[in-house]
């Protein structure tokens, strides 16, 4: 009977089933234990299973109904066999079971997909419960996945049934949760923090970043590596930190100007919050606007823009503001050798509402007041102070009010008064008494205002709705004041002179934007956008005050008086984001917008295109196209940010400046623990603006349409990225090769032939390092080298010599420094043969830095020391020609040469700062 049965085919299968339970039990301890790390690219069945039994000693059971529908590919760094196999037969009709040493595989029954329903909700922070931007959502049946919106919202659409759902967010430990989906269903996830994540640098796999994303030439910049980053007087700075990306280059040497692929600063859409700004520099343009400690979220785009931006040519920098703390009190400051700062938040109502305040202040003018005489009074200060108060009304609803203020102030005062008596010939021997008086005001400030007010609304599960209402004031105020007063017994005189300088641009905005996700595979966005522009050019004038005794003159004078402009920019946009397979996804949108001024207007449609192609698990291809239209420049005449630089809009004889850019770039991630990237691009401009030969601008917008020349830029380029994103050391070599240029019309500027743009730089090195010593000791560097800027310097001069006539003539030689000898004069021309034919000096840079941290009772203590500039390099920070005398024993003439003026050598500083 026994012989009977195993003969069967059914004893076999019953006897096989036997052997396989009793080998599971004798192993099951072992099979928790293997680990995977292969790379498995377009594997049949047969090499797949010969790969996974040479790696982990498993064997395979199948038969001839075991089928794969299309090929494996996947990356494996030591993952479980099981995780293994989970990717590996996600969307197969396989099934395995692991039994002992063995894994058996089975055909499974696929049901038909039934009816989907939507997963939707919010992922915040576990202990703030402040909103995550960019979280990840995967479900790894379905390998569907999305993130988290700018307001930590999102919504992914799955197929009804048992399925997996994880949350992860870089810094945070991830998070699963098994659900039978059967209705549409609200999900609310608190992340809490991970200190094993916490030292990435650069975040990655996010829908607009990273190797999954379709947009290229995007970095998501986290916060500790802006606050490790060494830069002056230990002053951490977001627009700093972000010019050690490649393709950012700075201005002149240590400022915080922001130069992206051949662009100007007027071409960077900087927006906090969604607000544009137009002012993002103190100090002249060495530090900018944005406090860390007020900064959740940057993102800097520098080609295959979304759709919802516009209005610049070169970059997009979105900044967003932390939201506050809605479950507990807590804040820091910190103390250095320029400013002090001090952040707060909490909560107003527990769970409801929250608030939070940064405020910042230098202190320079503090310092330097007690050494100063009491009748000379001189001072420099900025600050800035960011608030928000976060309202959620329900699961819905909320509601968010922002302001930002800053100011950067100037002011001089001197003041003397003297009285004596006056012993002339012409006078008795008693003498005449004199009392003078001298006084000189001058006091200048500028900034921005900015209000907003956000209200976030979820129509449905797959619609979720953002309205923004802002007010953006920036201006710019100058008042000198010169008075004299004389006093000579009876007699009396005074002369007051008094002069105003006004300008600025003031913004209304209302935009309104939605995100909607109809299925998984398409994520959509799009909106509408109305900005009403007040250019108010400048108005400058003057008034003098004349009295000698009775007698009284009274003289008022309006210089550049120009009357405002308003301009109507109105912007409709709209975007899906979606997979035509597995491996290729496409970015596809347009932003559409028409801005009138003087009666004026420019209509204008801008595609923007992009692409990722998956080669294999690890390594992917993208390209994008964009056309950009810039309706706002900025009349500037210097290399460094002053608050005389003012914005003008495009008028009947300006027209927008456009810029075509077109750029390819390949991502590699199969390097544990680090990131690589290359991207080339090439940007056509049409209708930029320069100077005309001989012209400038001097402070006024006068007559400005008739100084500057519209002509064609173009910027190409390679910019290379190796970054090591987990771990005790952390940071990236990033290399830009790049070339810009402009060209004119024949016979206008530089006579119609190319010539580099001002901030051209062919070669750019930045390096970076984090390293984390102990958990109380970290230490942090960061080296530079870029190829000098160009300038238009005089390459000889002219010499030709004249006789010398009396009067006049001769005056006018010695008024201006030209050189004459006995009855003759040289006088000397300069010559320049092309627009920017000098280029500087090539930059270099090391700076260092070192963190001492360690817990107290209430918080958290950190001293930080760092060094700028540490080797002392000579970096020009601008140049000018000057003349050397030369005398030959016959005559004595000038040779032209060029002399460089470094400001920033080596600095060291330290900053205080307690967290509780």
């Amino acid at each position: 009977m026994i012989f009977y049965v195993l003969k069967s085919q059914h004893a076999k299968r019953l006897l096989l089933a036997c052997m396989i339970a009793f080998s599971m039990s004798l192993m099951q301890a072992q099979n928790q234990g293997s680990r995977v790390t292969n790379t498995f690219r377009n594997f049949t069945l047969e090499e797949f299973i010969k790969s996974v039994e040479k790696s982990t000693g498993y064997s395979f059971i199948y038969g001839e109904e075991v089928k794969l529908n299309q090929r494996i590919s996947f990356e494996a760094n030591n993952l479980s066999l099981q995780d293994v196999l989970n990717r590996a037969f996600a969307k197969e009709p396989i099934g395995y079971k692991i039994t002992g040493k063995h894994i058996l595989l089975l055909k499974k029954n696929i049901k038909p997909v039934g009816r989907k329903c939507t997963i939707s909700g919010y992922i915040t922070d576990g202990n703030s419960r402040e909103t995550l931007i960019g979280a990840n959502i995967y479900e790894n049946s379905h390998q569907q996945g999305t993130t988290t919106n700018p307001y930590g919202f999102f919504s992914i659409t799955l197929p009804e049934g048992e399925i997996s759902l994880k949350f992860s967010y870089i810094g945070y430990k991830s998070q699963d949760c098994f659900i039978r989906l059967r209705k549409d269903t609200v999900i609310n996830v608190s992340l809490n923090n991970s200190n094993i994540l916490h030292e990435v640098t650069i975040t990655s796999d996010k829908t607009e970043t990273g190797l999954y994303a379709t947009q290229m030439g995007t970095i998501d910049v986290p916060l500790q590596h802006i606050k490790n980053t060494p830069t002056i007087l230990g002053e951490a700075d977001v627009i700093k930190s972000i010019q050690l990306l490649p393709g950012v280059q700075t201005g002149m040497d240590g400022s915080a100007g922001m130069y992206v692929r051949g662009g100007g600063p007027d071409q960077n859409l900087i927006l906090l919050d969604g607000v544009p700004m137009y002012n993002v520099e103190h100090l002249f343009g060495f530090f900018s606007v944005f406090t860390p400690e007020a900064v959740k979220k940057v993102s800097l785009f520098k080609s295959s823009f979304p759709a919802r931006f516009g209005g610049r040519l070169s970059s997009v920098l979105d900044v967003r503001t932390n939201d506050g703390d809605m479950e507990r009190y807590h804040g820091s400051f910190s103390i250095g050798l320029l400013s002090a700062k001090i952040n707060l938040e909490g909560p107003i109502v527990k769970g409801k509402t929250s608030f939070n305040i940064s405020a910042r202040r230098s202190y320079a003018d503090l310092l330097i007041a007690p050494f100063l005489d009491k009748e000379d009074k001189f001072g420099y200060y900025f600050y800035d102070v960011n608030a928000k108060i976060n309202h959620k009304f329900s699961d819905k609803s909320r509601l968010f009010i922002s302001t930002y203020n800053g100011r950067d102030v100037y002011h001089y005062n001197y003041d003397s008064s003297e009285k004596y008596v006056s012993n002339s010939q012409e006078q008795s021997s008693n003498g005449v008494s004199v009392e003078t008086r001298s006084k000189d005001l001058v006091n200048f400030n500028w900034g921005s205002t900015i209000v907003s007010g956000r209200w976030n609304y979820i129509f449905s599960n797959k619609l979720f709705s953002n309205t923004t209402i802002a007010y953006n004031d920036y201006h710019f105020k100058l008042n000198m004041q010169s008075l004299e007063k004389e006093k000579r017994d009876n007699q009396y005189s005074e002369y007051n002179y008094q002069a105003k300088y006004n300008s600025g641009i003031r913004d209304w905005t209302y935009n309104i934007d939605f995100d909607y996700d109809p299925v998984p595979k398409h994520h959509v966005k799009f909106g509408v956008g109305y900005l009403f522009h007040n250019f108010c050019p400048e108005v400058i004038t003057s008034k003098i005050h004349q009295q000698d005794n009775e007698q009284l003159n009274d003289t008022t004078y309006n210089g550049a008086s120009n009357s405002n402009v308003y301009a109507h920019e109105v912007s409709v946009y709209g975007e899906d984001n979606f997979n035509l397979t597995d491996r290729f996804r496409i970015n596809a949108g347009a932003h559409i917008s028409c801005f009138n001024v003087q009666n004026q207007s420019y209509f204008s449609i801008q595609p923007r295109l992009s692409f990722r192609y998956q080669i294999a698990e690890g390594f992917a291809m993208k390209g994008s196209y964009t056309k950009m239209n810039q309706y706002i420049h900025l009349l500037s005449n210097s290399n460094i940010s002053l608050p005389t630089d003012l914005w003008v809009p495009t008028t009947k004889k300006i027209k927008p400046m456009i810029s075509h850019q077109y750029s390819v770039g390949g991502y590699y991630t199969g390097l544990k623990d680090w990131e690589f990237s290359v991207e080339g691009y090439y940007k056509a401009m049409t209708n930029v603006l320069e100077y005309k030969d001989g012209a400038s601008f001097s402070g006024s917008s006068s007559g400005w349409e008739n100084k500057v020349e519209m002509g064609k830029g173009r910027s190409f380029g390679l910019e290379f990225l190796a970054q090591k994103v987990v771990g005790k050391t952390t940071g990236w070599i990033g290399y830009t090769l790049a070339k810009s240029d402009r060209q004119f019309s024949k016979g206008g500027i530089n006579d119609g032939i190319r010539f580099p743009y001002k901030y051209d730089r062919r070669h750019n090195v930045n390096i970076t390092l984090n390293q984390k010593l102990t958990k109380k000791v970290e230490v942090f560097a960061s080296w530079s080298f870029s190829t000098g800027n160009v300038a238009t310097i005089a390459e000889e001069k002219t010499s030709v010599i004249r006789p010398t006539d009396v009067g006049y003539t001769q005056w006018w030689i010695m008024q201006n420094s030209v050189s004459f000898h006995g009855a003759s004069y040289v006088y000397t021309d300069k010559y320049i043969s092309s627009r920017n034919n000098y280029r500087l000096p090539n930059s270099q840079c090391l700076n260092i830095g070192i963190n001492f941290n360690k817990k107290t009772k209430h918080g958290m203590r950190t001293w930080n020391f760092s060094v700028y500039n540490v080797y002392n390099a000579m970096n020009p920070s601008y140049i000018y020609l000057s003349t050397k005398e030369i005398n030959d024993g016959k005559i004595v003439y000038s040779r032209p040469i060029i002399k460089k003026v470094t400001i920033l050598p080596c600095i060291p500083s330290f900053t205080y700062t307690y967290k509780f």
